[in-house]
C-alpha cells in the first residue's frame, strides 16, 4: 500500500525545498570528486612513475583540482577516468559555491534595500515570546513584516511567511530605520523590559516624525500601574501630534478577550458571585473589568456584583484599586481575605460562587490549588479559570477543539486560559487609549440612559459598542481625542488617579468647554457631510444641532453641558485624574462626578 505513494511523496518534498536539494546535491558531488581525485591522482603517479607519492601531497593535489588546476598534471594530456571525472566535478562545485555566495550577499543587500524602502509593513521589537507571538500572527496573515531582534536566534516558528529579520538594538534610530520605521504604518516595542519599551517608541517616534510618516507605535509596559501613568502624559498632550502612540499591557487585553467570551451576567435574577484568587498582575486587571461589564450588563443600578478576594495581600491591592477606579465601588461588593483559597474556603463554608478565578505569579501554584482544592469543586457553579502563560501548552490537555481532554477537567470545572497567547494580537493592541475612552464615554452615556429613561433618547445608540455605527463611534472618539486640550485650554491636566475626593468644574469652565465642544462637533460633523436640517435626518445627513453655540435650543445646550461635566467621571472610570496647575504648581483634586 506505501509503494505507489512513494514517487508522489518524494516529489511533494522536491516541490516544496528544491533548493535544498541542489545543495544538497553539490555536496555529494563535492565528495565524490575529492574521493574520485585522490584515486585518480594515486593511479596517474604510479603509471607516469612520477616521485613524491606520499598521502599528503595527493591530498593536497586533490584540492587544487577545485581551482582549476594541480601542479602535477600542468603538462599532462592523458589522465586515468576517475581522475577525468574529478576534473570536471571539483570545479563545478567550485562555480557552484562562487555563485551561491554571490546570491547570498546580493540578497542580504537587496533585503536591507527591501526592508529600508518598505511601506505598509509592521516592524516587531524585541526577544520576548510576545514579540514571537505576534511576529508569527502578522506572518499568519499575510502580511508584512520586520522583527527586529538583539540576538541572531531565528525561532522555527517564523521562518514561514512575509516577515523579514533584523539582529540589532531596536532603541537605535539607526537600525529602527534600516527596518524601514520611515514608511511603516505600526511599530510594537515589545521586549521584557517596560523601560526599553519607552526607549524604542522614542526612537520610534523620532524616526518617523523625521521622516514625515504617520505610523501608530505601541508600547507594551509589564506594570498596569505605571500604563497609567504613562498613558495620562500621553492623554494630556494638548497638541495633536502626527505621531499615534500608545501604551498597552497584556493582562488588561486578555481580560478584554475573556469578558467577551464570558460576560458578566445575573444568575437567577441576582448578582453574581465570584471568587478571585491569586497574587499576579492580571488579578488587577481582571477585578477593573468585571466591574466595568457588570455595571454595564446589570439589570438595576442596585445590584452589585459579589466579588471574594483571597491573598496574602489582599487588603492592600484592594485599597490600591479603589483609590483609583472608582467603578469598583459602583459595582461591586469586594470582600478581602489576606490567607490562601484553602483556609479561606474552611473558613467560610457556607460561600458559594458562580465562577472562580486563579490568577498566581506562580502559574504551577494556580494550577496545583485548581487540582488539589477539591473544596472549591463543590463549591463553584461554573468553572475554575486559572490564567497561563508560561503553562500555555497545558491548555489543550484539559480540552481541545474538538472538546477530547487527555486530563480530567472534573466534569467542565477546570480551564485553561492562555492569557498571553490570546492577547498578542494586532487588531487588539490597536484598540488604543482613545479607542477605550471612546468605548468607556459609549457605555456611561448607555448606562445613564437606562437608569435615567428619556422618551427622546436616540434608541439605536443604546447598543454594545461592537454593534454601534461608524458614525456614532467616530464622534465618541473625536470626543476622546480633544479630552487633553480641553483641559489644557482651562489650566488643567491628567494624571494616574489616587484618591476619592471629586473634582469640580466651575460653571464658567462648563460653559467654555460645552460651547468648544460644539463648535468641534459641527466642524466634524460637517466634514463627514452632515448639514443643518429642522428635523434629524440620518439618512440624508441632516440635523438641526450642526449650529453655532448660541443658536442651539436649550435643552441640547444642557444636553452638551452634562457630558463635559460627566468628562471628570469617565477619566475616573478609565484611572486617571484631573488635577490644576496654579502658579506652576499641582493642586491635586481628583476626578469624579462632580
Amino acid at each position: 500500500m506505501a509503494v505507489p505513494n512513494a514517487p508522489s511523496s518524494a516529489s511533494a518534498v522536491i516541490g516544496r525545498h528544491p533548493a535544498a536539494i541542489v545543495r544538497a546535491g553539490f555536496v555529494c558531488l563535492a565528495f565524490v570528486a575529492l574521493i574520485l581525485g585522490y584515486i585518480g591522482l594515486d593511479q596517474y603517479f604510479v603509471g607516469e612513475a612520477l616521485e613524491g607519492r606520499g598521502f599528503l601531497n595527493l591530498l593536497y593535489s586533490d584540492l587544487q583540482l577545485f581551482v582549476l588546476g594541480s601542479d602535477p598534471l600542468q603538462e599532462a594530456t592523458n589522465f586515468p577516468p576517475a581522475l577525468q571525472v574529478a576534473r570536471f566535478a571539483a570545479p563545478a562545485v567550485t562555480m557552484f559555491a562562487v555563485a551561491e555566495a554571490v546570491r547570498l550577499l546580493l540578497s542580504a543587500e537587496l533585503r536591507r534595500m527591501r526592508m529600508r524602502n518598505a511601506r505598509g509593513h509592521a516592524i516587531v521589537c524585541g526577544d520576548s515570546a510576545a514579540a514571537v507571538t505576534l511576529a508569527r500572527g502578522l506572518a499568519a496573515a499575510r502580511r508584512p513584516a520586520v522583527l527586529v531582534r538583539s540576538t541572531a536566534t531565528d525561532p522555527f516558528e517564523l521562518r514561514r511567511g512575509r516577515l523579514f529579520r533584523i539582529t540589532g538594538d531596536a532603541t537605535d534610530p539607526d537600525v529602527l530605520r534600516g527596518a524601514g520605521a520611515r514608511r511603516a504604518t505600526t511599530i510594537y516595542a515589545c521586549s521584557d523590559d517596560g523601560a526599553t519599551n519607552v526607549a524604542i517608541a522614542a526612537a520610534a517616534g523620532r524616526v518617523v516624525a523625521a521622516g514625515g510618516g504617520r505610523a501608530r507605535v505601541y508600547a507594551q509596559i509589564h506594570d498596569p500601574d505605571r500604563v497609567v501613568a504613562l498613558q495620562a502624559r500621553r492623554l494630556g498632550v494638548h497638541a495633536a501630534p502626527g505621531l499615534r502612540l500608545d501604551f498597552f499591557n497584556l493582562d488588561q487585553l486578555a481580560v478584554q478577550v475573556l469578558l467577551a467570551e464570558r460576560p458578566t451576567v445575573a444568575v437567577g435574577g441576582r448578582a453574581p458571585r465570584l471568587l478571585v484568587a491569586g497574587d499576579a498582575m492580571f488579578v488587577r486587571a481582571l477585578l477593573v473589568a468585571l466591574a466595568r461589564d457588570w455595571r454595564l450588563r446589570r439589570p438595576d443600578p442596585a445590584m452589585r456584583a459579589e466579588v471574594d478576594l483571597v491573598s496574602p495581600d489582599a487588603p492592600r491591592v484592594l485599597h490600591a484599586l479603589h483609590l483609583r477606579y472608582a467603578v469598583l465601588g459602583e459595582a461591586c461588593a469586594i470582600t478581602a481575605y489576606a490567607s490562601d483559597v484553602p483556609d479561606m474556603l474552611s473558613a467560610e463554608p457556607e460561600r458559594r460562587y458562580d465562577e472562580a478565578f486563579l490568577c498566581y505569579r506562580d502559574e504551577e501554584q494556580g494550577l496545583q490549588v485548581a487540582l488539589t482544592a477539591h473544596e472549591l469543586w463543590h463549591r463553584v457553579r461554573g468553572t475554575v479559570l486559572v490564567p497561563v502563560d508560561r503553562l500555555a501548552g497545558l491548555t489543550d490537555a484539559f480540552g481541545d477543539a474538538a472538546g477530547r481532554p487527555l486530563l480530567d477537567e472534573v466534569d467542565g470545572k477546570i480551564r485553561l486560559f492562555a492569557k498571553n497567547a490570546v492577547a498578542c494580537r494586532p487588531e487588539l493592541i490597536a484598540e488604543d487609549l482613545v479607542e477605550r475612552l471612546a468605548r468607556l464615554i459609549h457605555e456611561r452615556y448607555v448606562v445613564a440612559c437606562r437608569e435615567s429613561p428619556d422618551p427622546f433618547t436616540d434608541q439605536a445608540a443604546l447598543v454594545d459598542w461592537i454593534l454601534l455605527d461608524d458614525d456614532r463611534r467616530g464622534s465618541n472618539r473625536a470626543l476622546a481625542v480633544s479630552i487633553g486640550a480641553k483641559l489644557h485650554s482651562i489650566g488643567c491636566t491628567i494624571v494616574a488617579r489616587s484618591g476619592t475626593d471629586d473634582f469640580c468644574l466651575t460653571p464658567g469652565e462648563v460653559e467654555k468647554l460645552a460651547e468648544a465642544e460644539q463648535d468641534r462637533w459641527s466642524r466634524a460633523a460637517c466634514a463627514r457631510g452632515w448639514r443643518y436640517g429642522t428635523r434629524l435626518d440620518r439618512a440624508a445627513k441632516l440635523s438641526p444641532y450642526v449650529r453655532p453655540w448660541r443658536d442651539l435650543p436649550d435643552e441640547h445646550r444642557e444636553k452638551t453641558r452634562a457630558a463635559v461635566r460627566d468628562l471628570p467621571a469617565v477619566l475616573a472610570d478609565a484611572g486617571f485624574q484631573v488635577i490644576r496647575l496654579t502658579d506652576g504648581r499641582a493642586q491635586r483634586v481628583t476626578a469624579g462626578t462632580p
